[in-house]
């Protein structure tokens, strides 16, 4: 079958089969393995959370049962109660029948429209007024005329309740007695309000918030059929148990504007007597956080698309918010209508901002928990969209609803998706890498053949650094080693010849400045080149000649001694020296790189020079001094010279440095008016006559101590 391939040949296509092969068969069952695991980690993790949540919900709800339970026993609430009935019965006695005009015009401009829109019928202050004379000047003092925001619970005395000759009725009396244990009662126990009722006439004879359920009826009237109704009607026909509690559903409120609300009451007893009944209004924003996490959900596990929330079991009616409420309003809308949800449905969830007890969640998940079943599995949920559904019914104190824990199909599957590109882009990669080892190993006979061809010619190339790799014993082997052997000796010489230049190069910059053997290691033979505002100093050693007296090692020593300290000293100042002639140095600031500080500089080197001077003088007892002329301006620099190159400074302010010294005193430095102005300042130096230059040019210049006290600091 494969008679007409070579060895080679047969040997690759032989790899890539059994290889190919293996590989398409590990990654289909990597493939499901890893999609099955994924999807069991996701549907763990929803039911988890749901469970988790399940639990929260339980735990909250009991929570708030036990602290309403404490307040309906603790003492300000049952004095409250009998308090409030008795200061409610006084106040209806001779009180006008007729409602006050603003409380009339409170319900018809602020009451009425907060829920006129959600009412098809047209509504009137009358149908909604208190019947009861001391209900009707309650609300008009604590609500219409209360300065306070409705629902922040706020005392108003304005006078309407007060007794006779202007004192406070005992109503007012009461409210400043008990309001704020009440107030502090519903702030820190997740309530929106507090009512008290009477027991014998079922009446709300106090509300924390003073909303228009203050001193309403709940036997007879708008509020018969409300929340609080049912719970007080439950508690007084079941006679009532200290400290047990009951719970009721989300149902419109009209006193809230017909947002729903759920209530919570207890009985409350004075004396062994059932007095009244304590009525909490739970407080929404607390459910809020509890399935949003606080709005948390990426933190919760949720990602981007996971929500966790409340249906009721009686009717599939949302009982908590939806995050897409909440995040995307607008997306979520358009998802209702696109779903079928009637206009006048969205225009409710629009006017609360919250879709409890306004959107019905009839799904395949809220169905199976209406049947009281758990289950986890891939469903549409309320906007028609395909998620990962964990859903189970709870129940809390005769509350039975549905947690509902569910993702977007299309992100919590996600990582499916990129399991089964990243296995593909593998197994292509695995494919692409057992094709090239393939190769490799069909070419291994050929392989050190190449090594050394590629070497050699790495190594024409300029890299010297190129070594082969010596693996095994064969001829091969030998002739890597005798490649390598050959490298080695031809890096060698390369450092060699590199030292060498190296060498050349120093040699170059001791005896030129670095402008200079810069130009010199470039191959220029014979250049000049001007260099603006160089400062030339020009030194003359007095006492010189005295080194020079005496054997001829001596005298060696001695003069080598001095130049030193003085080069040493020159180039710690930033100076380069130019030559040395005898007693004389030459050297210059500025040259190679410009300094603006080069007559400081300057002075600083002749001042130092001074200070070595004496030390040497004491050393070798030969009295030695120093006498300096500076000059500042522009000079020529250049090599000279056919044969025997040489380096030289010359021009007008080379001649005023070799000019002037001479006519400076021993221990003394002179300079030219060009120097001053770099300086900044003249102290120490004192006007010197003109000195004329070699064609009669006159030089104006100034004198100082060699060693004076400006130029050591500088």
């Amino acid at each position: 079958m494969f008679g007409f391939l070579s060895i080679r040949s047969k040997v690759l296509a032989m790899l890539l089969l059994c290889g190919i092969g293996c590989l398409i068969a590990t990654s289909y069952v990597a493939t499901r393995s890893g999609i099955n695991t994924l999807k069991t980690t996701i549907f763990e993790q929803l039911t988890t959370l749901r469970s988790a949540k399940t639990a929260q919900v339980a735990s909250w709800f009991q929570d708030v049962s036990d602290d309403f339970s404490d307040i309906s026993q603790d003492t300000p609430s049952e004095a409250g109660v009998v308090a409030f009935s008795q200061a409610f019965a006084a106040l209806g006695q001779g009180a006008p029948a007729a409602a006050d005009p603003a409380l009339v015009a409170y319900y018809k401009d602020k009451v009425l429209p907060t829920f006129a829109s959600l009412v098809d019928a047209p509504l009137v202050p009358a149908g909604f007024l208190p019947a009861n004379p001391a209900a009707l000047r309650l609300q008009a003092a604590y609500v219409a005329r209360n300065p306070d925001p409705v629902g922040t619970g706020g005392i108003a005395l304005s006078g309407i309740t007060s007794g006779p000759n202007g004192t406070a009725s005992a109503y007012d009396e009461a409210v400043a007695r008990f309001q704020p244990f009440f107030r502090r009662s519903v702030e820190t126990h997740a309530l929106e309000d507090i009512l008290l009722v009477d027991a014998k006439t079922g009446t709300i004879v106090y509300t924390v918030a003073k909303r228009t359920d203050l001193g309403a009826s709940l036997t007879a009237g708008p509020l018969s059929t409300s929340g609080p109704a049912r719970v007080f009607q439950r508690i007084i026909e079941g006679g009532g148990v200290p400290g047990r509690t009951v719970l009721e559903d989300f149902t419109p409120y009209v006193p809230a504007g017909l947002r729903p609300s759920a209530f919570i009451g207890a009985p409350v007893f004075a004396d062994g007597n059932l007095v009244g009944v304590l009525i909490g209004v739970l407080s929404v924003k607390q459910i809020d956080a509890l399935m949003t996490n606080d709005r948390h959900w990426v933190e919760a596990g949720l990602g981007k698309t996971g929500e966790v929330y409340l249906v009721g079991v009686s009717d599939l009616l949302m009982r908590s918010p939806s995050r897409f409420l909440i995040q995307t309003p607008e997306a979520y809308y358009k998802a209702l209508a696109a779903t079928g949800v009637e206009p006048e449905t969205i225009a409710r969830i629009k006017h609360f901002n919250s879709p409890i007890m306004a959107q019905r969640v009839n799904t395949e998940a809220s169905r199976d928990g209406q049947r009281g079943q758990s289950d986890t599995r891939i469903v549409a949920d309320y906007r028609g969209v395909s998620t990962l559904s964990s859903w189970g019914p709870v129940t809390v104190q005769g509350l039975h609803w549905i947690v509902i824990a569910q993702q977007d199909e299309a992100e919590a599957l996600a990582p499916v998706q990129d399991l089964r590109h990243s296995i593909l882009v593998v197994a292509a990669l695995a494919a692409v890498l057992l094709t090239m080892v393939s190769v490799v190993l069909a070419s291994a006979f050929t392989r050190p053949i190449h090594a050394v061809l590629k070497g050699v010619n790495t190594l024409a190339g300029g890299d010297e650094s190129v070594r082969i790799a010596v693996k095994g014993r064969d001829e091969f082997t030998d002739l890597a080693k005798a490649f390598n052997a050959m490298a080695n000796e031809i890096a060698e010489r390369s450092a060699r010849i590199e030292q060498k230049t190296v060498e050349y190069e120093q040699l170059l910059r001791n005896f030129y400045p670095d402008l200079i053997a810069d130009r010199v290691r470039l191959g220029e033979n014979a250049f000049s080149e001007r260099v603006r505002n160089v400062c030339v100093v020009v030194l003359i050693i007095d006492g010189f000649e005295g080194l020079v007296r005496g054997a001829a090692g001596e005298t060696l020593e001695r003069v080598n001694a001095v130049v030193s300290d003085i080069d040493e000293v020159c180039a710690a100042s930033g100076l380069e020296k130019i030559r040395t002639i005898g007693e004389t140095y030459i050297a210059a600031c500025g040259l190679s790189a410009p300094r603006l500080d080069a007559a400081q500089r300057s002075l600083a080197f002749v001042a130092q020079v001074s200070v070595g001077l004496e030390r040497l003088s004491r050393l070798y007892g030969v009295p030695l001094d120093v006498r300096a002329g500076i000059a500042l301006g522009d000079v020529e620099i250049g090599i000279v010279g056919r044969h025997r190159m040489l380096y030289d400074v010359w021009g007008l302010t080379m001649l005023q440095a070799r000019r002037i010294v001479f006519e400076a005193e021993p221990g003394t430095l002179r300079v030219t008016a060009a120097v001053l102005p770099q300086l900044g300042s003249r102290e120490g130096f004192a006007r010197m006559p003109d000195i004329a230059l070699f064609d009669d040019t006159p030089v104006e210049t100034w004198q100082r101590p060699a060693g004076g006290a400006a130029g050591a600091a500088g």
